[in-house]
């Protein structure tokens, strides 16, 4: 049996390999202690890699042993011992004899593989209704249903004593959103609501995608029943709408989207548009902040806004993540 583990591999298998319409399901309940890397297990495993993976086929397959003498090094593979307990719930069975770790694990050990800010960005792909994907248009695939949640990924770390990076990862899950449609939304939301210290403005946690049922009248002017807002707070009233460049480009698209925000004020929400150029400028971006923290009724410490070495490092390393398509390493 043999144990896929790059964390490359494994994200880019859910991303775009696993399916958009449900979640994993039935991992395996303890760790496959009798893991190995011996050449048989390899060769078993390559053909497979390298149909599903065509641009890692050159490159050595990671794998991971619990037995420091099971490990062996060749060019055809590079193994890993790992030491200490592994939570349930670690791994999946990618087909017979072949395991891969799963989003939890994945979370987990991404802790102690890149900086916080993309942790945090990491956390927010695995909770959310996207997966990065850049042979796609949008450089993203939707999804319909995440492939873990905060509670999911809380539960697992509650377990996960002594392995590296829990820490990090128990943090990093404070500020975590779920149901963030796009690497956009996940931007915004992380660059208006995490703290000062972390480049953000502090602003309360605003719901991503949340369902809206309309007013007869409301449907009638939006032409639907519901609605969903992309970052909003639905007890305030408040709706935040970023426009993606290819996202809202058609006349079909713009027309649906003024239905969907006239219903929505029909209903009393107050609406705010934003375009990636007006969150690029600094200074739009702040004035719009102001707005947005007025009317969710939050007091913003305005001695802390401007270009800080923690917001410069935030926008750096969000921009980077996103136009990587959310390279881990």
């Amino acid at each position: 049996m043999a144990l896929i583990f790059d964390i490359g591999i494994s994200a880019e298998f859910w991303r775009r390999k696993y399916p958009l319409t449900r979640a994993p399901e039935n991992p395996l309940l303890a760790p496959p202690l009798d893991a190995e890397c011996s050449m048989a297990a390899i060769n078993e495993l390559a053909p497979s890699w390298a149909w599903d993976f065509a641009e890692y086929r050159n490159q050595p397959i990671d794998v991971l042993v619990f037995d420091n003498a099971k490990r062996q090094k060749s060019q055809a593979r590079k193994a890993y011992a790992w030491i200490g307990a592994v939570p349930e719930g670690s791994f999946y069975e990618l087909r017979p004899g072949v395991l891969i770790e799963s989003p939890e694990f994945m979370f987990l050990r991404a802790a102690s593989l890149m900086g916080f800010e993309r942790l945090v960005a990491f956390g927010d792909e695995l909770c959310g209704l996207y997966s990065f994907d850049e042979e796609q248009k949008r450089g993203f695939r939707k999804r319909e249903v995440p492939l873990t949640t905060k509670d999911r990924l809380g539960r697992y770390l509650e377990k996960a004593e002594g392995c590296w990076g829990k820490k990090t990862a128990v943090r990093a899950l404070r500020y975590i959103v779920e149901r963030s449609a796009s690497p956009m939304e996940s931007f915004d939301v992380m660059t208006m609501c995490l703290p000062y210290k972390l480049g953000g403005y502090h602003i309360p946690q605003l719901a991503m995608n949340a369902k809206v049922p309309l007013t007869p009248r409301a449907a009638r002017i939006a032409r639907r029943k519901n609605c969903y807002l992309d970052m909003g707070n639905v007890e305030k009233h408040v709706d935040i709408e970023h426009h993606g460049r290819l996202d809202h480009s058609s006349d079909e698209d713009k027309e649906s989207d003024r239905d969907r925000v006239n219903g929505l004020k029909e209903m009393g929400f107050e609406v705010i548009e934003l375009t990636s150029k007006e969150v690029g400028d600094l200074f739009v971006y702040e004035c719009i902040i102001e707005r947005i923290a007025k009317l969710l009724g939050k007091k913003l410490d305005k001695s802390k806004f401007g270009p800080t070495p923690a917001r410069l490092k935030l926008r750096k390393e969000l921009t980077l993540w996103n136009s990587s398509s959310g390279q881990i390493r």
